[in-house]
């Protein structure tokens, strides 16, 4: 029995590792091996219907009709038809008033489902393309064309726009969602690229009219009709560049209603063509289609089986699985909570995906054991109209099991980890002291490491131009009367045509002099203009009224105390020839020999300033620097006016939207380091307050989840963040296992421990630049950062940072 259990879990979690992670991994690996196909895309004048499916849609349908008419499409080429499924409301009446514009109404008088509607309405479509839409779905202007212009290309049947959901963040079940369909939206550009991408999307895809067939009432047409369409032998490809917007679901029970819907109908319509699965018909589009569907839908049950197996073979005393089962145990209970927080409308950091995880594999079981017992579900409910009580009740009056299960499941967990107290307390800290060495070691030199090998065979180059787009170089500043003026005559002097560039210092509600300071300048007043707030709210809060105002193309940021070279702005322009980058971060220098920590802090710049370069060459580094970077004015996202770290969340947001962001050493300024350990340690733990903020709201996390980007955030950022935890269990860890069991391994990692702090230690005393013992300041500067960010995400958790900055006097020594 105990083989068999072993044998069911360790199949269960190799389905499961391959379905959410191994597939993906294996889909960016044949990119590598095969190469991409390659598609003829060119302007074509073929005529298009588009079809908007409906059902009691007049909250909605005139703005979706008006949006229809201006779109940018030759108006005797673009035929629309709205196919309403025995609407009760005042849809009908609605689209009647647009007969005159063009507009053709499709009803059926029995309610019947879309995908009889479709079948009732390809056949007086107009186009030789079908374009399906939904009646929430907002179309981009350019949106068809760029759909249709796939179509040159004789191998393709069908074209997958981008859908993008409006305001995802508004609740959490949106922002989960969101998160769901940024990872899905990137496994369908790889399969694009491969082959095909399984399956269309009803807000936004196109069909050769030749080759739909009718489908049955049970069929989901945006997935049934792909698969007909592949064996007939033509592609399926996606095209980002062809936008359409809707809201997200909003609620959890939504979205678990329309997953439970979409899972039902898909998994009848792929056993009714199982011949794409057969890899001799469709090639490696039957990998496509069973890893990133059927495996898919069937992952609840591997769960279950996982979940079974792990619990019995934990009540057998095997200690892997009980860990394995405890931390089962821990992540179902992230899910519960995030249920109970979703109820109560409050927001928390990673629970509610747990939540949503487990609720679509619920979903999915559901949707797969209807369509079993031939039950397919055949009509909808939009999630915007009336809800489907059987699917939400599921959740409203199962509650008490809900909670009934989590108390005996917490029970058990409570047990098992008693029962664990009695193995040595050698397996723990062995256990922590190899994953926290682990840790520190690739945080530190294995990540850098990496990059510098990785580097080595690809890097993505940069295509510089010398080219003169108007410029803005907005200054926030509060009470900078010390160095104002210098900053303004540094920015006069700036070698860029004067025609182009212009100065906006924006004022915090500053209570000195600077005012005064830059009146002085009255005769450069076209190239320099002053915005005056009187009421201080912040950095972020001035930029967001500030940018708004500005018409130039590129924006560059800088601080009051960051003095330019005079091609900086040159140099950080140029890479804007290239369209795929949206922001340039400059060669900031602190002049470090001016401050107590010495050469300590500059040896830390030029670390991270080679780790930014080699993630440029990858391409795209993690955070601009503040100091001085520039981005695309269209581009920019303004962030909650409370975020602390307002360089890094606007950079990365740039990121997020499939732009480069680069660091440019050749765009020099210098900038004054804060001149003591005390003012460098606050500096340091606000930006660490900042990132835990960026971290609680999911601000300046690059959208997808397997991406270079993502790989460098953890890497670079997250796992640095977090590095003081990691030292001091590495520490604590060490002494326990030194002194219990006195292997000399241990005993001289300890040893070299002890030497750094005591280093640090006398650095700490030491503390000046010009001491005999400066060498020891490294290690202090060390210590000091990991001490800054250990109260930074304290600060950070507790939202104890405020979002107004403390300015530090910068001649002042410690």
């Amino acid at each position: 029995m105990i083989p068999f259990l072993e044998v069911t879990a360790f199949l269960s979690l190799l389905i499961l590792l391959y379905t959410y992670i191994g597939y993906p991994l294996l889909l960016v690996v044949l990119r590598f091996v095969i190469p991409k196909k390659e598609i003829l895309r060119e302007k074509t004048g073929a005529s298009v219907s588009l079809l908007i499916s409906c059902y009691n849609e007049e909250d909605v349908i005139r703005s979706k009709l008006e949006n229809c008419l201006s779109l940018d499409y030759p108006k005797g080429k673009l035929d629309i038809l709205v196919v309403s499924d025995a609407s009760t409301d005042q849809t009908d009446s609605i689209v009647r008033e647009y007969e005159d514009r063009g507009v053709r109404l499709v009803r059926q008088e029995k309610r019947m489902g879309k995908t009889s509607g479709l079948n009732l309405a390809i056949p007086l479509a107009k186009g030789e393309l079908i374009i399906f839409s939904d009646a929430n779905a907002i179309y981009r202007k350019n949106a068809i064309k760029k759909l249709v212009r796939n179509f040159h290309d004789p191998t393709v049947g069908y074209v997958v726009g981008q859908a993008r959901y409006t305001d995802p963040g508004r609740t959490m079940a949106g922002k989960s969602e969101n998160l769901y369909w940024n990872h899905e939206t990137l496994i369908k550009k790889m399969e694009s690229d491969l082959h095909s991408i399984v399956g269309g999307d009803g807000a936004i895809y196109a069909i050769r009219k030749d080759l739909y067939e009718p489908l049955l009432e049970t069929d989901i047409n945006d997935f049934v009709n792909p698969l007909q369409i592949i064996l007939k032998g033509y592609r399926g490809i996606y095209e980002p560049a062809a936008i359409s917007y809707e809201e997200a679901a909003g609620t959890y029970e939504k979205e678990f209603r329309r997953k439970i819907r979409i899972v039902n109908r898909s998994f009848s319509g792929l056993m009714r063509l199982k011949g794409v699965m057969n890899p001799f018909k469709t090639g490696i589009f039957a990998l496509e289609v069973i890893s990133h569907k059927l495996l898919r839908w069937f992952s609840p049950l591997f769960l279950f089986l996982f979940f079974v197996s792990c619990f019995l073979l934990s009540a057998s005393g095997r200690s892997v699985y009980q860990f394995t089962f405890l931390f089962i145990v821990a992540f179902t209970g992230m899910a519960y909570l995030g249920m109970l927080l979703s109820e109560k409308h409050i927001r928390a950091p990673l629970v509610p995906y747990a939540y949503y995880f487990i609720l679509m594999n619920i979903a999915s079981l559901l949707g797969i054991a209807k369509s079993l017992q031939g039950n397919i579900i055949s009509t909808w409910n939009h999630a915007r109209g009336q809800e489907d009580k059987v699917s939400e009740n599921l959740l409203t009056r199962n509650r008490c099991i809900i909670h009934l299960f989590m108390a005996v499941l917490s029970i058990y967990a409570i047990c098992l980890a008693l029962h664990l107290g009695r193995i040595p307390l050698r397996f723990f800290t062995h256990l922590v002291f190899r994953f926290s060495l682990l840790l520190l070691g690739y945080v530190y030199v294995g990540y850098p490491l990496i990059l510098g090998i990785v580097t080595l065979f690809y890097r993505r180059k940069i295509k510089k131009q010398e080219i003169t787009p108007t410029v803005s170089l907005l200054i926030c500043a509060y009470n900078e009367e010390e160095v104002i003026e210098e900053k303004i005559r540094n920015c006069l002097e700036l070698d860029y045509p004067t025609d182009k560039i212009k100065f906006i210092i924006a004022s915090d509600g500053s209570t000195d002099r600077t005012r005064e300071r830059i009146q002085k300048f009255r005769e450069d007043e076209d190239r320099v203009t002053l915005m005056q707030y009187q009421t201080r709210e912040g950095k972020t809060a001035v930029i967001n009224k500030t940018v708004p105002e500005i018409d130039s193309e590129i924006i560059i940021f800088s601080d009051a105390n960051t003095m330019c070279r005079r091609d900086a702005v040159r140099k950080l322009v140029q890479n804007f020839a290239d369209p795929s980058v949206g922001a340039v971060s400059a060669d900031v220098i602190l002049r470090g020999e001016e401050t107590t920590l010495g050469k300590s802090g500059s040896i830390y710049y030029i670390y991270e300033r080679w780790i930014q370069r080699k993630e440029t060459d990858l391409g795209s580094m993690i955070g601009a620097d503040g100091g001085l970077y520039a981005i695309r004015k269209e581009l920019f996202v303004p962030p909650p006016p409370d975020t602390i770290l307002d360089d890094f969340v606007i950079s990365m947001t740039i990121v997020s939207s499939g732009h480069r962001l680069i660091y440019e050493e050749e765009a020099i300024a210098e900038e004054r380091n804060f001149l003591s350990p005390r003012e460098e340690f606050f500096r340091q733990a606000r930006v660490i307050a900042g990132a835990i903020q960026s971290l609680k709201q999911r601000q300046g996390i690059p959208s997808s989840l397997v991406t270079r980007e993502m790989f460098c955030y953890l890497s670079h950022k997250l796992l640095r963040w977090f590095a003081p935890f990691f030292l001091i269990s590495l520490f604590l860890a060490n002494i326990h296992l030194a002194l219990s069991y006195g292997q000399p391994g241990y005993r001289m990692i300890l040893a070299v421990q002890f030497l750094f702090y005591g280093f640090a230690f006398t650095g700490f005393v030491v503390k000046r630049r010009d001491h005999p013992l400066q060498t020891f300041l490294f290690p202090y500067y060390f210590c000091l950062m990991n001490g800054a960010a250990l109260y930074g995400i304290y600060k950070g958790i507790l939202n104890k940072q405020p979002v107004t900055w403390t300015k530090f006097h910068r001649l002042q020594s410690d």
